[in-house]
């Protein structure tokens, strides 16, 4: 029963709906937590999810949204692992002026050749049916609406790593300019 009650007070943190102008203090740590435990089923037969966190102050952020971006940055990872079992890594750390998470895979990496276009609306590399193509653009919209980037390293038969990177004064704190 412990186990249910965790699963659903993760999906309630997880999916709280942010009014546009409802920018609160989040700790990132406790929405990438709630993030892993509702993908957990989808993970564990595919990698092994590694935490490396850092000290991270608060942020000032649509706590929801950053959930869905880290979702989208783990759940691809996990499909980029090939036959063997591969290993996910989740950083956090801040500079003076930012924060950041990073998501970095074993996986099978993304080649150079189509590297400019992962964040276009509708780019897949995933066969017919399995991928919309709209993560990654999804992902990097709302990182931008926050005022912050996000950086890609990648290397064919590798892996490769999402980082984002936040100001720790977002747009939120600007009254009412959401980098609309």
């Amino acid at each position: 029963i412990g186990r249910v009650r965790k699963i659903v007070q993760d999906l309630k943190n997880f999916s709280r709906v942010d009014a546009e102008d409802d920018w609160q203090w989040t700790d990132l740590h406790q929405g990438i937590e709630s993030t892993l435990n509702i993908v957990a089923s989808e993970m564990k037969y595919r990698a092994d999810v590694v935490r490396e966190y850092g000290d991270l102050p608060e942020e000032k952020c649509l706590p929801s949204q950053i959930n869905q971006v880290v979702m989208n940055l783990v759940m691809n990872a996990a499909q980029a692992m090939g036959p063997e079992r591969g290993r996910i890594v989740i950083r956090t750390g801040h500079t003076v002026e930012h924060a950041w998470i990073e998501v970095e895979d074993s996986g099978q990496g993304i080649s150079p050749e189509i590297l400019p276009r992962i964040f276009d609306p509708f780019f897949t590399t995933k066969p017919v049916g399995k991928g919309t193509g709209l993560g990654l653009s999804l992902s990097y919209g709302i990182v931008q609406k926050h005022g912050g980037t996000i950086e890609v390293r990648s290397q064919p038969g590798v892996g490769s790593a999402f980082r984002i990177v936040l100001p720790l004064e977002s747009p939120g704190n600007l009254g009412g300019a959401h980098g609309n």
